[in-house]
């Protein structure tokens, strides 16, 4: 059930908060699946973790990366945190029973380049990162293995169609959907410039683009159903609401908007006064937008940091929906249950390397899967 209390079109200047005591420009920010908490990653080195509730307080703060955090990424139920940098690393932090996060594992020969995009599955078993090397990795955790497809250009961002297609946005103007054995299934053609985002809520895709226009795809037939129109500078990243009525996009021009996914109109728009909007997320009970942004003159005052936007949105999960959250929450227990424990220490994610559970994943057969001028797949064991 969503319960709207606000459509009417006004701009915000101010936010409802400012979190984050970050010591510069925040360049990323992410949600966890279940709302309990939300992370920023910034040009200080360091990750800030913050309670979903309505007053956001401070939880804890991550550091170990040497360069900006430029990506992130929550499990569903926030147990697992996946963080990625300029720095060429991926590092994986565990919820413990102390209600902390701490380090369980850390990879630093799997991009090359800067990371750009995480998205990490409901369990926090799948993990899949794109960096400005041009490598989508996808990491299978709990067999300690990995299989990469390489496109040879630099990626902006990826999304999840499915448990078995990702979307990349690339430095280019198309963005493509692939199948995680690498076949190129589906192009989507429209943008003039780059494309710095994409999302995807299984029914419609949504990019976001340097031309200024974010554009909302038919997922199936890759056709466009509307193009959003009323950024002054590039979009740097979108996302659909839990409901998937409504697209949230921001902009360099320091704008955060919210549009109506089927209509295509301006819903509400936020600003910030003197920054760059660098990632938006939306809560998942649709009551806040969050924008991580960059300042252009810091001056006497810095204030870089995660704005807050009260939405006026409500969206309430029905028995239905929790039914299903429970039942998927249930599996997750069964299937971390049966991972061992290794006296001499574990991989980082409680699995072990002795004595390994079976895992299925995609038959991915050879080294090299293909390799032309555009792509090429391979697949490695760490």
């Amino acid at each position: 059930m969503v319960c709207i209390t606000n459509l009417s079109y006004a701009q915000n200047d101010v936010s409802y908060v400012t979190l984050g005591s970050h010591t510069d420009d925040v360049e990323s920010v992410a949600v966890s699946g279940n709302g309990d908490f939300v992370a920023t990653g910034s040009w200080d080195n360091t990750v800030q973790v913050f309670k979903g509730d309505s007053t956001f307080p401070y939880f804890q703060t991550l550091t170990g990366h040497r360069a900006a955090v430029s990506a992130l990424g929550f499990s569903g139920s926030g147990d697992i945190l996946v963080t990625g940098g300029n720095d060429f690393k991926l590092m994986v932090w565990s919820k413990t029973d102390a209600d902390k996060y701490t380090l369980k594992k850390e990879f630093n020969n799997v991009h090359s380049a800067g990371i750009n995009s995480i998205v990490v599955g409901p369990s926090g078993n799948m993990v899949y990162s794109a960096g400005d090397d041009g490598r989508i990795v996808i990491h299978n955790q709990r067999s300690n293995s990995k299989w990469v497809i390489n496109n040879k250009i630099p990626t902006n961002c990826i999304a999840l169609k499915g448990r078995s297609y990702v979307l990349c946005a690339d430095e280019s103007a198309v963005v493509k959907l692939y199948d995680i054995n690498g076949n190129k299934l589906k192009e989507y053609k429209g943008h003039k410039d780059v494309v710095n985002s994409v999302a995807c809520n299984g029914r419609y895709v949504v990019t976001g683009s340097s031309d200024k226009t974010a554009i909302v795809w038919d997922a199936f037939s890759g056709k466009q159903k509307s193009v959003l129109i009323g950024h002054k500078w590039k979009i740097n990243s979108v996302t659909i609401s839990t409901d998937g009525k409504y697209v949230i996009t921001g902009s360099s021009d320091g704008m955060t908007k919210i549009w109506n996914l089927e209509t295509g109109d301006l819903v509400d728009s936020y600003a910030e006064q003197n920054g760059k909007v660098r990632q938006v997320t939306m809560s998942k009970d649709m009551r806040y937008v969050f924008s991580a942004f960059q300042v252009d003159s810091i001056e006497n005052q810095p204030t870089y940091g995660l704005s807050v936007w009260k939405t006026g949105m409500k969206f309430e999960f029905s028995n239905t929906d929790i039914a299903k959250q429970l039942k998927r929450m249930e599996k997750q227990r069964r299937l971390s249950g049966t991972q061992t424990r290794n006296p001499r220490g574990s991989d980082g994610l409680g699995t072990t390397n002795q004595n390994k559970p079976v895992v299925e994943k995609p038959e991915l057969k050879g080294e090299i899967i293909t390799d032309t001028d555009e792509i090429q797949i391979t697949i490695e064991d760490e």
